[in-house]
């Protein structure tokens, strides 16, 4: 075939007589564990790919074949299914070749299509502000990817090449490259369990960025390495003696060195100078069998002093990731603190290469689950990305979930869940089910009723308290959650909740305009609310529903629209008042007003108020007595029944003379009471008297005024007086 065939005529006379050799390295690794049928597959893509790229250059002046090659060729040292192998020699075409989706589909299946989709770089996006376009083309490669875990593999393969060969860009993008490897890639390899991979992304994203720090690094390394070498070897002879005495024969024992990203790194976190750092030996342990982990944990815990506090057990209790070891810290040889992992062969193969370990699964039998662990990650993102309003939320909310250390937690049936470090209840329980985080009022940690904010620890058993009528999400809960999946969760039950009291109090405001003209909402059907609708501009009463409660239209204008419709023009009536019952207006939950603090039993006013929905004011508060007849949104009320026993605070200012003891004997009188205090702020009047400010909780305001009548007839009281913000 010649040099000068387009992608079009290479479709249509795509034959195995004009496939192209394989680069003689990457035949050789592909040799290793495919089979002859296979490798004609990869040969195809490869002439398939080289023909497509045929004129392109990288910036260093190589041919542009060289970059997917190499991308591949990681691959193969992976040992990654063919498919995926085509995939990572063609994942540029759609972007930047005459190649669409479907002729991929036509030679190599849809498989091979979808992987090199996904992983494309999408474009260039023609879209203004520059962060939007990252989040969009975030969110794009992470749904992508949670359709085929294959996905990932390339993109981070992909992304490690081009930090191996970054030298050839221009200085702000090898910058931008390389944080973006740090702040994603490398947490995205590390969450499908490529250990390997993610030190290397990281290390060369280091030096990049700080090219002097890493050096010093290094150096100091390699000064002190001599001195390391005697120590690690002599603490290696020692555990593998042990360990071959008490009958274990098929051990490894390996010297586990630090990157030197996470050396810097737990510098910077830790404030330890860098010889603290370095003084911690680090030991893995392979042995043959999961029964030879524990075995071998016993031995060297028999023999070394091990340190208070510092044993995980992974194998039990696998991470997110997949990832399985003994952890423990000892000290050797009566000085030395080192840090010990102990895994069998095929958990340290998973622990190096994650995902791409477990891809022979299909024809291979293993125990191991990380890939299972890591596609329900992924498959979480497809819910994810429903919750959010915008990519940016969307990258936001992976960035954080991907940042993060993890805790292992129980149901009461004995399930485990992994959930970032520091979750609350609220987090487990939105992990476990929409529906669950969504109804929860309260929770039980290990049988015991906790705070919903409390942070969970690993081990705890959580059981979730659900309420059997439908409540509502407090946006305070948005305050200690911290995964990205009830975070998300919560903004969208909230937003849909704003939606609903927006519609529910603006359905209130047109009754009770209405009503004022003696009709009720009912008698406008058909083609006469059709007609009013038409005339006000929206497509639906619920719209307009909305629209009212959310202060987006004028209540008594629209109102005047549903008169002119029954042809009303007389006979209007003063708005007649809102109905509170058990703390609610027609079904609508309300909530009362922290400038005044009204209490059952006041004058007082009903707001609809756009983020917060309808809101009870005392009809003095200075922050609405100037809209309560200019504005339909700000209605007439009156209180009805109580039957939940809902406590209400007030703020009381209570003047005294100024004695020892005052504090305490005023405190006597509300528990005597039964009066609950909030909070209490002092200030000194004088020499001779204080001042205090004292917030309560009463049932209504006969209650109210009994505590006041009992705090005035103390002898030491000057004056009491409720604390209204008045006009």
């Amino acid at each position: 075939m010649s040099d000068q065939v387009l992608p079009s005529t290479l479709i249509s006379n795509f034959d195995e007589q004009y496939y192209l050799k394989l680069p003689q390295i990457f035949y050789k690794s592909a040799k290793t564990y495919l089979d002859n049928k296979e490798i004609k597959k990869i040969q195809k893509a490869y002439t398939f790919a080289f023909y497509s790229h045929d004129g392109q250059q990288r910036r260093d002046g190589s041919k542009y074949i060289t970059h997917p090659v190499e991308v591949a060729q990681i691959l193969l040292d992976l040992r990654m299914d063919p498919d995926t192998i085509c995939a990572a020699l063609m994942h540029d075409v759609l972007e930047d070749c005459d190649v669409n989706k479907n002729n991929l589909v036509k030679l190599f299946g849809e498989d091979v299509a979808e992987i090199v989709d996904g992983v494309s770089k999408l474009g260039k996006l023609d879209i203004n502000a520059r962060i939007d376009a990252d989040a969009n083309n975030l969110q794009k490669m992470m749904l992508a990817m949670s359709k085929d875990v294959r996905v990932v593999l390339v993109k981070i393969c992909d992304r490690l090449h081009n930090m191996r060969t970054i030298e050839h860009l221009p200085r702000s993008k090898q910058i931008k490259k390389s944080k973006e490897t740090i702040d994603l890639y490398g947490p995205l390899a590390l969450r499908i369990g490529m250990q390997d991979i993610r030190s290397e992304l990281e290390d060369l994203a280091f030096r990049c960025i700080h090219p002097l720090r890493a050096s010093m690094l290094e150096s100091a390394i390699k000064k002190s390495s001599g001195g390391r070498k005697r120590i690690v070897t002599k603490i290696r002879k020692e555990l593998k003696k042990h360990l071959k005495a008490n009958n274990i024969q098929k051990v490894s024992v390996k010297g586990r060195e630090k990157n030197i990203y996470s050396i810097y790194r737990k510098i910077k976190s830790k404030h330890k100078p860098f010889s603290e750092i370095l003084d911690v030996y680090g030991f893995r342990i392979l042995v043959d069998s999961i029964d030879d982990c524990y075995r071998a944990l016993g031995i060297i815990h028999n023999y070394f002093s091990p340190i208070e506090n510092r044993f995980k057990d992974y194998i039990a209790i696998p991470k997110s990731n997949g990832y399985q070891a003994l952890h423990t810290s000892l000290l050797a040889l009566n000085a030395f603190p080192i840090e010990v992992q102990i895994q069998t062969r095929s958990m340290s193969e998973i622990a190096s290469f994650g995902i791409a370990a477990h891809w022979q699964y299909k024809t291979k039998d293993s125990d191991d689950n990380s890939e299972l662990r890591a596609t329900r990650w992924l498959s979480g993102l497809v819910d994810l990305q429903k919750k959010t309003r915008s990519p940016k939320e969307f990258a936001q909310s992976v960035k954080t979930d991907l940042d993060s250390n993890e805790v292992f937690l129980f149901s009461p049936k004995g399930d485990v869940y992994a959930l970032r470090r520091g979750s609350t209840p609220i987090d487990f329980a939105y992990e476990v089910h929409t529906d669950l985080g969504d109804s929860i009022v309260g929770c039980k940690v290990n049988r015991s009723e906790v705070p919903l904010n409390i942070e969970l620890e690993t081990g705890q058993t959580v059981e979730v308290i659900t309420s059997n009528t439908k409540s509502d999400v407090d946006p305070s809960w948005l305050n200690y959650v911290v995964t990205s999946k009830a975070r998300s969760a919560i903004r969208s039950k909230l937003r849909k909740q704003k939606t609903s009291d927006a519609r529910k109090a603006g359905k209130i405001m047109l009754e009770t305009e209405l009503k004022r003209g003696g009709k009720s909402l009912k008698e406008y059907r058909g083609g006469a609310l059709k007609k009013i609708l038409d005339s006000i501009g929206v497509t639906s009463l619920n719209k307009l529903l909305t629209d009212l409660g959310l202060g987006k239209r004028t209540g008594s204008i629209i109102a005047e629209r549903f008169y002119s419709g029954l042809q009303i023009r007389e006979g209007i009536e003063e708005p007649k008042p809102v109905l509170i019952v058990d703390n609610k207006i027609e079904s609508v939950t309300v909530r009362f007003a922290k400038c005044c603090l009204p209490v059952h039993g006041d004058r007082v006013v009903a707001h609809s108020d756009t983020e917060r929905g309808m809101v009870i004011h005392h009809k003095k508060c200075k922050q609405v007595a100037p809209f309560i007849k200019k504005d339909a949104r700000y209605m007439p009320a009156i209180w009805g029944e109580n039957k939940n026993d809902h406590v209400y605070k007030v703020n009381i200012d209570v003047n005294t003379k100024d004695k020892v003891g005052v504090l305490s004997d005023l405190g006597s009188v509300f528990a005597r009471s039964g009066i609950n205090i909030g909070s209490v702020n002092t200030k000194t009047i004088d020499k001779k008297f204080a001042g205090f400010k004292i917030e309560i909780e009463v049932e209504d305001k006969q209650e109210l005024r009994a505590i006041m009548q009992k705090v005035r007839a103390q002898k030491f009281t000057t004056s009491c007086k409720r604390n209204i913000n008045e006009k």
